[in-house]
C-alpha cells in the first residue's frame, strides 16, 4: 500500500499500517471484539434464538437432532406440524456452533 491506515467504522480502532481493506486476518478478529460492529449483535442475536430453539425441540446435538427429524416426519401429526418442528431442527443444524463458525468464515 502506501502508508495509509485503515480504522474501523465503528469505534473508530486504528489497524496497523498498510493492512489491507480486506481480506486480512487483522480485521476479521477486530469484527469479533469490536462491541459497535453490526456482526456482535447479529452473533448475539442468533446465540440468543438457538438458545430458545433449543428449549424448545429439548436438544441441540446433530446426532439426537437428526433421529428427532425422523422420528416427526414419521409422526402422526399435521403437515403444519412436522413442518415446523423440521424447520426449527434444520435452524438448529445450521447454527450448530461448527457450522456457524464454519459459514462465519466462509463470508466474514
Amino acid at each position: 500500500m502506501n502508508g495509509q491506515t485503515l480504522t474501523c467504522a465503528y469505534c473508530g480502532h486504528e489497524y496497523p499500517q498498510d493492512t489491507p481493506a480486506a481480506g486480512s486476518q487483522v480485521l476479521t478478529e477486530h469484527i469479533k471484539v469490536c462491541e459497535q460492529h453490526p456482526m456482535r449483535k447479529a452473533t448475539s442475536d442468533i446465540t440468543r434464538l438457538r438458545s430458545a430453539l433449543v428449549r424448545l425441540i429439548g436438544t441441540d446435538t446433530e446426532t439426537e437432532l437428526r433421529q428427532m427429524e425422523a422420528n416427526i416426519r414419521l409422526a402422526h401429526a399435521s403437515e403444519v406440524d412436522k413442518a415446523v418442528s423440521i424447520n426449527a431442527i434444520h435452524a438448529l443444524l445450521a447454527t450448530l456452533p461448527s457450522n456457524f463458525h464454519a459459514a462465519r468464515a466462509q463470508h466474514p
